[in-house]
């Protein structure tokens, strides 16, 4: 084979590996813009495209022997991953991520050229040269550098992150997660409802005597008449027993009767819809003033916990949250390492399968090399 031949198949199929590379990123920067709906297609997409990026490009660093070329190419081939990670919706990424993102690109780089250079040492070291365990050698370290790429995206992009670098969790995930904690969210809040209007919220503190509403040293007309609850909850309270209404923890029987709390609930319905506009306009701004978020009057309940919580977990320290956010990054570089070991194998025996069908093509051929052997004998 010329040199000049072996240089235009180089050249080829680095353009070939630079196609999927590019694909590859372009799918990967998809996938951590968490679009709705279609996460999980972007995931399937990016694992395909990076499995035959890796599968090409392991072959790519195994036949091509001309080091200034894999440095070149490699360059444009790796590199190319900026054009995608350093812009995020038309504005470029902040400067922690900027750094990140160019560090790891670098040691994708040099651990590029650093595997074509192992490889091709095996080639001329090895009396006779197996292609598929020379890939299975040289493997390990680039997936290893591809997972710290990949959980750094990750961080940079985590998905309860908003553009302001601020935390912020949708209502159903909110949802999920407090629903284990019922019982004790409860002994704050008796009625802990995502349907609940803010209205019938604020009745319902009223009549319970909670301080969520109230404003401090200021003394405020009653909501509702206290000592005249609504006619269903007497009802059903004296068919129990009960006569003397400041024997009732209404805390505990919110928890324990589910007819008691459905029956409170509709008559708190019906006092929101009589109770005075006004007061519950003052009601509702020392409610958003006590719990330092903005309440509008149309809102249920849910979408108030959800800025609560948004609004507390924002208050922590921005050093101690980021340094909170590496452990999922950590999680999924250990997760994503351990798939990358198992496929390892597999991205082996298809390299070698890929070899076999390029040698029956003849893209490439071997050689029987003669050496001379210097020995010393007494």
């Amino acid at each position: 084979m010329t040199g000049k031949t072996k240089i235009i198949k180089s050249a080829c199929f680095s353009f070939f590996c630079l196609i999927f590379a590019v694909l590859f990123w372009y799918m990967l920067n998809n996938l951590f813009l968490w679009r709705e709906g279609s996460v999980i297609t972007d995931l399937i997409l990016a694992f395909v495209f990076f499995s035959i990026f890796f599968i090409f490009s392991m072959i790519y660093l195994l036949l091509i022997d001309n080091r200034k070329i894999v440095m070149i190419s490699s360059f444009f081939i790796v590199f190319s991953s900026l054009i995608f990670l350093l812009r995020r919706d038309g504005m470029w990424v902040v400067i922690p991520a900027t750094l990140a993102y160019t560090a790891s690109t670098l040691i994708i780089y040099a651990v590029y050229n650093m595997t074509n250079k192992n490889i091709l040492n095996d080639r001329k070291n090895s009396i006779v040269f197996h292609a598929g365990n020379s890939v299975l050698k040289a493997g390990p370290m680039l997936l290893l550098i591809f997972a710290l790429l990949m959980s750094v995206i990750f961080y940079f992009n985590f998905p309860l992150v908003n553009s302001k670098g601020e935390i912020e969790i949708e209502e159903s995930i909110v949802e999920i997660v407090s629903r284990p904690f019922g019982s004790l969210i409860n002994n704050f809040i008796p009625i802990y409802d995502f349907d609940m209007s803010v209205n019938e919220f604020i009745v319902l503190t009223a009549m319970m005597g909670l301080p969520f509403t109230q404003k401090e040293d200021v003394e405020m007309e009653s909501l509702i008449n206290i000592e005249d609850p609504p006619r269903e909850v007497i009802d059903y309270l004296e068919s129990k027993g009960i006569y003397n209404l400041e024997e009732v923890n209404f805390v505990e029987l919110l928890q324990e009767d589910e007819e008691f709390r459905t029956i409170l609930l509709e008559a708190i319905k019906e006092l929101a819809s009589e109770a005075d506009p006004f007061l519950l306009l003052e009601y509702r701004k020392n409610l958003s003033e006590n719990w330092g978020i903005k309440i509008d009057p149309d809102e249920k309940m849910g979408a108030v916990f959800t800025k609560l919580t948004n609004s507390k977990i924002n208050q922590i320290s921005p050093v101690i949250r980021n340094l909170i956010l590496i452990l999922p990054s950590i999680f999924l570089f250990g997760l994503i390492q351990v798939s990358f070991m198992i496929l390892n194998f597999l991205y082996a025996f298809l390299c070698w399968a890929i070899l076999i069908i390029f040698y029956k093509f003849k893209f490439y051929h071997y050689k029987k090399v003669t050496v001379e052997k210097e020995e010393i004998e007494l």
